[in-house]
């Protein structure tokens, strides 16, 4: 995609203007194109999003997996991707290597963690572990290392998840963050998914300088609350996949109990059409009016094969 900044400098302009950001999931090139088309000015492409769109559970993913996905995603979409990054994907010559990879693969800002490596699939269960504080900050230490020797245009977040770790603590959390500010990070997403976590994470880090993230899930607070708490970047990991896949089950269970798709009609169009308008099928019929169907450019409106069956009712 044609852009006047880089993907990283869209981003610093975005936490510049101190508005703020959401950032809803994505798990493949539709659905970026799809929010961006719908306003919003950055995306990610989340870990266990990756995992469950490969059916390649996050903690054995690769790394390569992770860039691929996120690249297909930033690839067709004008606005600024982030993508987890696991912990770095191993020691500090892996993490360095990292950090230029997802660089060429056109990704804003990468969120590095504090959690095991390999990670542990018992993390998405709730038992959630975190290596110690000197290992942590020389992982950082390494990213940005990489970053300012190779030049990489990327923003590098670091992610705490000390304050849900069974061998860690809010107040362990807030000691992370101080030191992730010290060093230079250009934002600090502590994993605050609850208001009570917020509360807390704030009474050990109440600093007001520096660029907080956090994720929020389901009938979570509101974002205007969320915000309340210092936090400029709120995304929604989770949401899109679950929503879509939701919609899937929600539509077969149906052919299944009734033998009928069915869904309303007016949004079935207007999904269609969204689609087509998205993937920038008008501009090839366009193309195609004025050479290869000229004949033909007297025809307006669209042809929407697949809709014939809306109005058929059984005979008795």
């Amino acid at each position: 995609m044609l852009r006047e900044q880089s993907p990283a400098a869209q981003l610093k302009s975005l936490i510049k203007s101190g508005e703020t950001i959401i950032i809803p999931g994505a798990h493949d090139p539709l659905m970026g194109r799809i929010l961006e088309r719908m306003g919003f000015k950055c995306c990610q492409c989340a870990g266990w999003m990756t995992g469950a769109h490969l059916v390649t559970p996050e903690p054995v993913m690769t790394m390569t997996e992770q860039i691929e996905a996120a690249r297909k995603v930033a690839d067709h979409v004008n606005i600024p991707v982030i993508s987890d990054a696991g912990t770095g994907y191993g020691e500090p010559v892996h993490i360095m290597r990292t950090v230029k990879e997802f660089h060429k693969a056109g990704i804003a800002r990468i969120n590095i963690e504090d959690q095991f490596f390999p990670k542990r699939a018992s993390y998405h269960r709730g038992l959630e572990h975190v290596v110690g504080f000197d290992e942590f900050m020389r992982r950082i230490e390494f990213a940005l290392k990489s970053r300012e020797e190779s030049g990489a245009d990327i923003l590098i977040s670091g992610r705490t998840d000390a304050g849900n770790a069974v061998n860690g603590s809010w107040k362990e959390a807030g000691r992370r963050a101080r030191a992730l500010k010290e060093m230079g990070v250009d934002s600090i997403q502590p994993m605050t998914r609850t208001q009570a976590s917020m509360e807390q994470f704030r009474q050990e880090f109440p600093d007001t300088d520096a660029t907080l993230s956090t994720t929020t899930y389901f009938n979570g607070l509101p974002i205007e609350k969320i915000k309340a708490y210092g936090f400029q970047m709120i995304s929604y990991p989770l949401a899109t996949i679950l929503a879509s896949v939701a919609g899937v089950i929600d539509l077969w269970k149906g052919v299944q109990e009734t033998g009928v798709a069915s869904f309303d009609v007016e949004k079935a169009k207007e999904v269609r059409e969204e689609i087509e308008d998205a993937i920038g099928l008008p501009d090839m019929w366009e193309i195609e009016r004025q050479t290869v169907e000229y004949d033909n450019k007297h025809l307006e409106g669209r042809q929407v094969a697949g809709y014939e069956g809306y109005n058929q009712t059984e005979k008795k």
